[in-house]
Formats: C-alpha cells, structure tokens, sequence
C-alpha cells in the first residue's frame, strides 16, 4: 500500500493518541503532503479564473484523463501537477460516512453524483475530494453542519449537481432566484438605539465576507496568490480616512502574547484547529495573514476591523457596546465602500453575481455574507421552553456568547440574522431589530412578574 494512504487510513488512530505532540505531528505531516503538492504550481494565478464574467458559467472544456474507461484520482490534497496519481475507480474512491457524518455534504453527495464530478477539477485544480475535505474528517467534534467548502468561484459551477441542491436546502433559494443586494443604512426602517442603557443589549457586531474576484479561494490558494489578496488589503486599508484610519498587523511579525491577547479580545481570529486544517484554510501559516484596526494604539479596542486570508479573503467588521446597530451598520458601509473604491482603481473588485450575490467559500455566507449579532442578556426568557424555537421563528439563530462552539448557559446570548441569501442586507438588519426589540419587550415582562407562554407567543410570529 503507497505510503500516502496509510497516513490517510491511520488519520482516525492518531488523532485518539493522548500526547498532543503526537496529535500535532500528525496534521504537520499532512499539512506538508499538501504544501508539497502545492510548490509546482509556484505564482501562478488562473487567467482564465480572473477573466471570469459577472455570471456564473460552466467550463466549455474540461481536460478528464481517464484509462479504460475509469478515472484517475489524485491523493489526499493533490493538484494536477502532482506526479503520483493512482488509478481508482469513484466505486472505490467514495468517502467512508460513519453516523456521526450528519452534514449537507453527507445527504447530497451521492455515489451517483460523486462518479459525475470525481474527475472534474476546476482551473485553479479544485477537486470534488477538495472541496468535501472538511466534511469527510472526524476528529473530536462533529464536522460542522455543511461540510463543504468551495475552492474558487468556478467550483459552484463545475459541481453544480453537488452545491445546487445544498444551497437549495440551506438558503431555500432556487437555482433562478436572484439575490438583492442593498447596503443604504437609510432604509432600515426604524434606527433609534435598541437599548440606550445597555441593560439588556451589551454589544452590536456586523461582519460581511467579501472574495476578490479572479483569485482563488482560501481552500484553493497558492502561497501567491495569498500574498495577493494581503497585498490588495493592505494597499486598501493604508487610504482609509478620519475614524477608519489604523493601522496593519500581520501575523508574521506578531509575537505570541500579543496574538492571544488579540485572539481572547475578539479583535483577531483563532489559530487553525483540526477543522480549518481538513479544509485547507491552515497552509502555510501564519504567512500573509492578517489584521487591520482602525486605531494605534494596541491598548484601545478597535470598532473597525478587518481579517485578512482567514476563512475568506476578507472579513470586515464594525462592533461596538450596545444596541446601536445603525451606528455600527453604517460605519461598516463607509468602510467597505471605501476598500472597494480603492480596489477598483487598482483593477480588482469583490465578487458579486446576481443569483448568488457576494460569492465566498463556505456556502452558508452566500448572498449577503453578513452576519449582524448582538449580545443581549435574557435570564429569565431563556428558561423557559421554546426560546431557541421561538427566536428561530423570527429569523434570528443564537448561541453562547463565545461563538458557534459555546453551548454554556450564561443568560447572555448572541442573538444573529439566520438567513444570508435571498435577504438584503437591510432586510436582515431589520429583522434583527424587531426580533431583539419583541425578545427585550418579553424579557421585561417576566422582570415584571406576567407569566408568558411562548407557545402562544410562538403562533404570534
């Protein structure tokens, strides 16, 4: 057996090892099999991903080596111009599910499906096997509920058959559909502050995913095409004016204490884990990654902030204490539209389509890649039964107050939009303000000593 399988087939043994050494050892092995298979293709960027229109079109060509009528599949993390490839059949190259596989990826990918795209790689060598990579892994946790992830932009249409019904199921949003796009602050309906005494509401945060177009993904990103997209940031954040003006930190140059103490702030992200690792977001790390905040002095708290070649190219977020979410909303826009301007005068723009709209690796932040949330302290109505179905109804998703891995019971909440496609921007925004707004108006009644039953409040949504 080739030694690159074995390694595969023992990833489940060694993870369970106790020693950590052994656990981080392991994924640097597997980390420098996909660097390695990686180096060939040097600096090269896709010309014909950059030359792409505003619609998402099917190859008219696509190179599929086959040998007496059964594809060949290159290993784990390979890329077209990888030497070793080894001649199985999609029968015997489909992913081993287990029950804790409970993903999107897991229902839509068919055996029949996956023979249709096991030999098809899009033109910055994104394979099928690529872009299921974060689902087919278990590790300590369960992989996250999609369990895919897109490599450029080209991949949601040369694995149509495989994203277009998870997108369907997701988002509820058609293959015809069209996205609307709206980021006017001036339109929200109602902009008074939701909580002027922060007695409730203790913080308000929005972050839009934004790709820049012609460039692959994170997933599929070559070391420079990475330095690309930290080159455009940089160049874009150095022009912002008057109370967006900062400063940028790449990871290279940040020493331990001060990355965690950013990291703990919630001004800079996580260090790959098991999960960013399986979906290629970890290579060649921490190189061309990094943080812009909108202030000098590391000892304030930024409330304009961008991530660089995280999860996306970027992530650019505005978030400040209490209920103030037109305030916040609107100081994103200016810095977003600011970053775009700039882009433009130096031939790039972020990447919009008009049946996806803002297009980004992880299908969930399809459409608006917004995420608006707010930290909202609710004791006593989130003990009482059907409060995660109640906010549900209302459009609104919540977690622990430390993210989507915080299932701790706190009594402070962070309240979100469920929705990213098929909603506009200020659509969300609006949605959240009376959804937070009616679950304020709840909370004080049970201060005041009413009973409430949210089974009835429930068929009132």
């Amino acid at each position: 057996m080739p030694w690159v399988d074995q390694i595969n087939l023992r990833m489940h043994s060694i993870r369970r090892m106790v020693a950590p050494v052994g656990v981080v050892a392991s994924v640097a092995v597997l980390v420098g099999l996909d660097s390695y298979s990686r180096r060939a293709e040097g600096s090269k960027i896709s010309a014909k991903s950059s030359s792409q229109g505003e619609g998402i079109q099917a190859l008219t060509a696509l190179s599929v080596v086959g040998v007496g009528g059964v594809a060949l599949c290159e290993g784990w993390g390979s890329r077209k111009s990888t030497k070793r490839i080894f001649k199985y059949s999609a029968d015997d190259d489909y992913p081993y599910f287990s029950k804790w596989h409970r993903t999107l990826m897991r229902k839509h990918l068919t055996p029949k499906v996956y023979k249709q795209l096991q030999p098809l790689r899009t033109s910055n060598g994104f394979t099928i096997n690529d872009v299921i990579a974060c689902g087919t892994t278990c590790g300590y946790s369960v992989p996250r509920g999609m369990g895919c992830m897109a490599g450029d932009y080209e991949s949601y249409s040369l694995f149509a058959p495989f994203f277009s019904p998870i997108i369907k199921e997701y988002h509820d949003f058609s293959p015809t559909s069209r996205h609307t796009t709206d980021l006017n602050p001036s339109h929200l309906k109602s902009v008074k502050d939701l909580d002027p005494n922060s007695e409730y509401v203790l913080s308000t945060r929005i972050r839009v995913a934004r790709s820049i177009r012609g460039l692959p993904f994170p997933a599929a990103s070559s070391r420079a095409a990475r330095r690309k997209v930290e080159s455009l940031a940089r160049s874009c954040t150095e022009t912002l004016k008057g109370d967006l003006q900062g400063m940028y930190m790449p990871l290279n140059d940040m020493d331990n204490d001060v990355n965690d103490d950013l990291i703990q702030r919630h001004i800079c992200f996580d260090n790959p884990d098991e999960w960013s690792i399986t979906a290629r977001l970890g290579q060649d790390w921490p190189d061309a990654r990094g943080v812009y905040i909108n202030c000098q002095d590391l000892d304030e708290t930024p409330d304009f902030v961008v991530w660089v070649n995280e999860e996306d190219h970027l992530r650019i977020m505005c978030l400040r204490k209490g209920g103030d979410i037109f305030a916040v909303f609107e100081k994103l826009v200016r810095g977003v539209n600011a970053m775009e301007k700039q882009m433009k005068e130096q031939g790039y723009q972020f990447l919009h389509d008009e049946h996806l709209g803002y297009v980004v690796g992880c299908p969930t932040n399809l459409g608006t890649g917004m995420r608006a949330s707010m930290h909202v302290k609710l004791i006593k109505l989130a003990k009482l039964p059907g409060f995660i179905d109640l906010c549900n109804r209302m459009g609104l998703d919540v977690r622990g107050k430390h993210g989507e891995k915080d299932t701790r019971q706190s009594g402070i909440f962070d309240i979100s939009n469920r929705h990213r496609l098929g909603f506009s921007e200020v659509e969300l925004i609006q949605l959240m303000i009376d959804g937070v707004s009616y679950l304020i108006e709840l909370e004080k009644k049970l201060e005041a000593g009413e009973e409430i039953d949210l089974e009835k409040e429930f068929n009132k949504v």
